[in-house]
């Protein structure tokens, strides 16, 4: 999953939901991910505090949404957040005591096998002003060159090679195009080649 925070915008929100029978604890990750120009990817928990002050231009995560400070937003960045489902402990920030830790892990341990699956979104913070400036190359047989010579990631949504028919697709993919990067779309003789490409909050339907 990725969620976009575009200009206009400094908060988000996420929808979790329990669909189980018992109380679920989700514990929240936040990663700051920073991509060098090899294009190697790290990623870096988030410090609330740098040094002896409070570290404003970053990702807060709050219970009830995700939030970007006023600050600078010169450039983009890109945070990941994990929801992480978890077996409460005592002073895990959960609120509970020991009694109720050992009532809750007693359940649980009654109810036999526990899958605990988390989840996570890529959030990307586009700059205040961002620059949208993608070039399309599409006559080399070797596939589709898309270079994005602008300041904010773009997006090749529902990617599919399809019959001339526009049937006979093949399954979806989608590629993320950082600023200064290329990326090539695979072509294959006799088919089309479809895609959405998203520059924050215009889309376009391109066929190839």
């Amino acid at each position: 999953m990725y969620d976009t925070l575009t200009p206009d915008k400094q908060s988000i929100s996420k929808r979790i939901y329990n669909t189980g029978t018992s109380t679920a604890f989700v514990r929240i990750d936040l990663l700051e991910v920073n991509i060098d120009k090899s294009g190697k990817v790290k990623e870096a928990p988030v410090k609330e505090i740098a040094g002896n002050s409070l570290q404003k231009d970053r990702l807060i995560v709050t219970p009830l949404r995700m939030i970007i400070p006023p600050g600078d937003r010169s450039v983009e960045k890109y945070y990941r957040v994990r929801f992480v489902p978890v077996l409460p402990k005592t002073d895990d920030g959960f609120g509970l005591n020991n009694k109720e830790v050992d009532e809750y892990r007693k359940k649980a341990l009654n109810a036999g096998l526990n899958v605990l699956s988390g989840y996570g979104t890529l959030v990307i913070v586009l700059p205040t002003k961002p620059v949208f400036n993608t070039q399309i190359e599409s006559s080399s047989p070797a596939g589709i060159k898309v270079t994005n010579k602008g300041t904010a990631t773009i997006v090749l949504e529902n990617i599919r090679n399809c019959t001339s028919s526009g049937t006979g697709c093949n399954s979806a993919t989608r590629l993320f195009i950082l600023p200064g990067k290329t990326k090539v779309v695979d072509k294959q003789k006799g088919r089309s080649t479809l895609f959405t490409l998203i520059e924050g909050e215009n889309q376009k339907k391109l066929r190839f």
